[in-house]
């Protein structure tokens, strides 16, 4: 990842770090949650998403993900690593994390509209997740899958992406 990617990446998880109380006593009580949110940084190889969620017991989130991959457009575009952190809230107030790796080679994205004459392109992001921690448990597993939509506009005679969004899932089993 490069430097000033890195930067932020650790920019932002030093701030979720410390919106997470330190009185979490139990892991998340959800373990499927429904996430959306957008790409704020991304390379050829590396797309940075942060969002909110909402879990199957009632749990609120919010999440911050690094997905590094094959440059998209590739004849199969694996999934290659990264990572995913998730703060969360109870509906009776209580506070926990969860954080998990991407498995290498543990999903792909596949193009399910490629965005013909500049219209928007959308994605389908699945992954494994491995070494998925709360501050109780250790060493679960998770998967995530979003659909990506990139937003496409014609300027200047080229077609550029100015916004990127993604809506989807995320599981655990702590």
């Amino acid at each position: 990842m490069p430097r000033s990617l890195r930067l932020l990446w650790s920019g932002l998880m030093v701030l979720a770090t410390l919106a997470v109380p330190a009185s979490a006593s139990a892991a998340p009580a959800s373990t499927s949650f429904a996430v959306t949110g957008f790409e704020y940084a991304f390379t050829p190889t590396v797309g940075l998403f942060a969002g909110r969620g909402t879990g199957n017991a009632g749990d609120r989130a919010a999440w911050n993900t690094y997905v590094e991959h094959d440059p998209l457009g590739s004849t199969e575009t694996y999934v290659n690593g990264g990572s995913l952190q998730m703060t969360t809230r109870s509906p009776a107030g209580t506070y926990d994390w969860v954080t998990g790796e991407f498995v290498y080679h543990g999903g792909m994205i596949t193009t399910i509209d490629p965005g013909t004459n500049c219209t928007n392109q959308r994605y389908l992001v699945t992954g494994a997740l491995k070494n998925v921690s709360t501050s109780t448990t250790s060493r679960g597993k998770g998967t995530f899958a979003v659909t990506l939509t990139h937003y496409r506009a014609s300027f200047l005679g080229r077609c550029v992406t100015y916004s990127a969004s993604v809506v989807g899932t995320v599981g655990f089993v702590y």
